[in-house]
């Protein structure tokens, strides 16, 4: 389902309009002269549902008189010319004039009441009316009237809708299409732009995809993003096979895929992605490290920063498995090389205890077994013991 959100404020422009009248003019060019530009933007996208999202002193009544026929819906409609200048209008009253409202959009309109959001409780309040009155599909925003700080609640509205609602049921997504704005303080010569500030929120999702990579390790985040500021599917795709590779411990194949893909950083991307370049590129640089031990023992701390303690000990123990097939001038992923390999003995003696925790968590973590030792079971009852094990092991085993 498309749909599109829009926010109703109390416009003091005009007794009979409410808002000022004005001439909009579209992204293809076209104009539309009206005083509610809510309406002319539904006009233009063609969604499926309008959700109308207003105060009990938003201008309800003149918005209803503009679309009602002579007549129509006349008890309903004195009802909120009654309640409105009192601040008495209920749900109550907008769900008898949403038939009419719907009949004169030409699509559903959902007509919601929200507080004026002026603390932290009515603002999660407006953020549940809009999460609760948009289904799956796409949605649009208007971000243009209402309270100024509607804006911002509406802005971060689409935050939450695309990481929260679209992904709670399989199978049904939503999709945050656009953001809008009717600039009425940038109008010239008659005529004012209307805005998409997409850009805006391509920022937003960047940020949001950093900070799950910093998480997660995965690389697919930037992906789809790349792909969206022009970047060839090819191109990306290759971040998605090496985030496949590097979760699967294949270290060789992960760093070749990421060799692939580098060169498109060498020059400046496009859109929100060329803001976050340098910062992509730092997240790539364990590549540079030539010896796949030392890109081993890179990704354990990096996952022991990210408290994903399984991944941290397994990445530390290959690494331990690898340099002593490097030293001996053996193929590391050879396998029966590293099944040769004995690391208790390899790290000698004074560091034997560090490499008998290590193994000992590392086979707890990955095959969810109580370790043998008393000691490291009660490490892994205990997270702040555990990181602080880990830290310790990795910098007695892993920088030599």
């Amino acid at each position: 389902m498309k749909t599109f959100v829009t926010f109703l404020g109390k416009g003091r422009e005009d007794k009979i309009t409410g808002y000022r009248k004005a001439t909009y003019q579209f992204p293809d060019k076209s104009t539309k002269e009206t005083a509610f530009f809510g309406l002319a933007l539904a006009a233009y996208i063609k969604p499926e549902r309008v959700v109308i999202l207003g105060t009990n002193r938003s201008q309800w009544g003149v918005l209803v008189e503009n679309l009602a026929a002579e007549g129509e819906e006349e008890e309903a409609r004195l009802e909120i010319f009654d309640a409105e200048p009192r601040g008495e209008i209920e749900q109550e009253h907008l769900d008898k004039i949403a038939n009419l409202m719907s009949r004169s959009v030409g699509c559903e309109v959902v007509p919601r009441l929200i507080p004026f959001g002026m603390d932290e409780d009515e603002q999660y309040e407006i953020l549940d009316v809009i999460a609760k009155n948009v289904p799956e599909g796409t949605v649009n925003f208007d971000l243009t009237h209402g309270f100024r700080h509607f804006g911002m609640i509406g802005f971060l509205s689409t935050f939450m809708l695309a990481r929260v609602r679209g992904f709670e049921v399989k199978n049904r997504r939503l999709e945050v299409k656009d953001l809008w704005y009717g600039a009425l303080e940038m109008t010239e010569d008659g005529i004012t732009p209307v805005l998409r500030l997409d850009g805006l929120d391509r920022v937003r999702q960047w940020l949001d995809a950093l900070n799950r990579f910093d998480a997660t390790g995965d690389y697919r985040v930037f992906g789809a993003l790349l792909v969206k500021d022009g970047m060839e599917k090819d191109k990306a795709k290759h971040l998605e096979n090496a985030a496949f590779h590097e979760r699967t411990l294949n270290l060789s194949a992960a760093a070749d895929e990421i060799r692939k893909f580098r060169p498109v950083l060498a020059s400046n991307l496009t859109g929100a992605s060329g803001l976050f370049q340098q910062r992509l590129v730092d997240r790539l640089m364990w590549v540079d490290l030539k010896v796949l031990s030392k890109q081993q023992v890179e990704l354990a701390y990096q996952y022991l920063e990210r408290r994903d303690y399984v991944r941290a000990a397994l990445f530390a123990w290959e690494s331990l498995i690898t340099k002593e097939c490097e030293k001996k001038g053996l193929n590391p992923k050879i396998r029966g090389n590293r099944e040769s390999q004995n690391v208790l003995i390899a790290v000698g003696e004074d560091k034997q205890k560090a490499c008998e925790n290590l193994n000992q968590i590392r086979r707890a973590l990955a095959h969810a077994n109580p370790p043998n030792a008393k000691q490291v079971q009660e490490i892994l009852m205990d997270e702040q013991r555990l990181n602080e094990t880990l830290q310790n092991v990795f910098d007695c085993l892993l920088g030599t």
